[in-house]
Formats: C-alpha cells, structure tokens, sequence
C-alpha cells in the first residue's frame, strides 16, 4: 500500500522536520543518511520505512552487515531499493522526475548516499560529519515517488 502524506506535509510536518534537524550530524545507526531520509519521510506520513534496519547497527560495518541480511546487498543503495520495494515506494523511470519530499540515492564525494528531496524542488537533502548536506537535484541517481 502506498504512503499517504499528510494534508499540510510540505508546510508543516516536512518543513519542521528539516528546522529540527538543521544542526544535526551524521552518526550509524542514529542519524545516517539512510535513517535521515527515513526520519524525513515518516514526519509526514507516519510510516518508518527503514523499521527493518533501525537499532541493528551502530557501525559502518554494522550497517553493511545488515544491509546484507536484511536487504541481501551490501550498499545503501540495496537498502534504500529494500525500504521502498516493501512501503509501495515507485521508482522513477528517471530519476530526476522526483518531486519534493521523495526519497533519492545522490552521489557525494563518489559515493552514494541517501536523502530525500528538499521542499525547494531543486535542491536534495541529506546529511554528514559537517551537518545538513545540501547537493543540486542534478547529483541524484536513483529515486522514488512518496
């Protein structure tokens, strides 16, 4: 079954999410790039589509090794795929067809991460070591419609 976004999803939930989480900085199993765009997206439809990998890891091996018995890869990529195949997620035909607040693989520093799309339309989110990581909605590589 689909997601369902809440009425006012863009100028409430979604937006007060990314004021609440601004200063926030990358951690395993807390605030990665995958949990971010899972906490991202559950702010305004109330599903947590990471559930499946949430509290099994803490570590960066810990993350790959539960990406493989959970998703049975080992990249976010194979993760994100698994979290959007089980919620009804669609994956775009192109991936630069996402839409605010959808769910996206970017590349940063020649790898792939998770984020979503930020409220802009222009621009994805994610985050890092440094913070918040703002990149061009030309860095998405895959993506899938909320």
């Amino acid at each position: 079954m689909p997601l369902i976004r809440t009425e006012h999803w863009a100028t409430r939930e979604l937006h007060q999410f990314l004021q609440e989480n601004k200063n926030i900085t990358f951690k395993w199993g807390v605030t990665d790039c995958g949990l971010f765009a899972a906490d991202a997206i559950k702010s305004f439809t109330g599903v947590d589509i990471a559930a499946d990998f949430r509290g099994k890891y803490t570590t960066q091996i810990g993350a790959i090794k539960a990406f493989k018995t959970v998703a049975g890869g080992t990249t976010i990529a194979d993760a994100a795929a698994h979290c959007a195949q089980k919620n009804g997620l669609t994956e775009h035909t192109h991936c630069l067809m996402a839409k605010r607040g959808d769910l996206v693989l970017l590349e940063n520093a020649g790898q792939l991460i998770a984020g979503i799309v930020h409220l802009n339309g222009r621009a994805v989110v994610s985050v890092s070591e440094k913070g918040i990581l703002s990149q061009p909605i030309t860095t998405v590589k895959r993506s899938w419609s909320v």
